[in-house]
């Protein structure tokens, strides 16, 4: 057997991580992460634009960015967006000061429910990590998708399907909740 490595098995990998995860943790608390996945993502993108707007032309942020072996000061931005989300993502998970409340029920529909949620939590932190990764502003929507973003999706059919249809991995999540909300939770 020939396994060869690729960004595809990566995000396959990534994929069922993030979902065994979410099924491990229950439907309450995957319902959890993907609130602080939003919020989490908005924080980042705002932290990284204002360290862009304020320090980008500055001697001290070029010197950390070349310390640190990047490129260039927009790929240190970057990666300070994706870490800041990664770990606001986890502290959300594990200390988020908010709690969700779902209708308890072992049907089969309550089980759908939380694979289904669990898919949107996996997709959701999947994309939102590789628009941040593109350079793209998920609040001004400025920026472009940088290069090396561009060749991973040229050689990955996955990344790009991400890429492509992020807005709707962003929007299902949030509108299965609301419908999931203004049903009453009942299953």
């Amino acid at each position: 057997m020939d396994l060869k490595l690729s960004w595809d098995l990566f995000i396959v990998v990534f994929f069922v991580i993030i979902v065994a995860y979410s099924l491990i943790i229950g439907r309450d608390n995957t319902i959890k992460v993907i609130l602080g996945t939003y919020v989490a993502l908005v924080c980042a993108d705002a932290i990284g634009g204002l360290i862009g707007q304020y320090f980008g032309g500055t001697v001290i942020l070029a010197q950390m960015a070349q310390e640190a072996r990047f490129t260039g000061v927009d790929e240190a931005i970057v990666f300070t967006k994706v870490l800041i989300f990664i770990l606001m993502v986890i502290l959300f998970a594990v200390k988020g000061a908010f709690d969700v409340g779902t209708a308890r029920n072992s049907s089969v529909v309550g089980l759908v429910l939380h694979l289904f949620y669990s898919i949107c939590s996996a997709g959701l932190i999947l994309s939102s990590v590789l628009v941040l990764v593109s350079g793209v502003s998920i609040l001004s929507g400025g920026g472009a998708v940088n290069e090396a973003l561009s060749q991973i999706s040229n050689n990955s059919i996955l990344v790009s399907a991400i890429l492509h249809y992020h807005n709707l991995l962003f929007a299902i999540p949030s509108v299965a909740f609301l419908v999931h909300s203004l049903k009453g939770g009942e299953e």
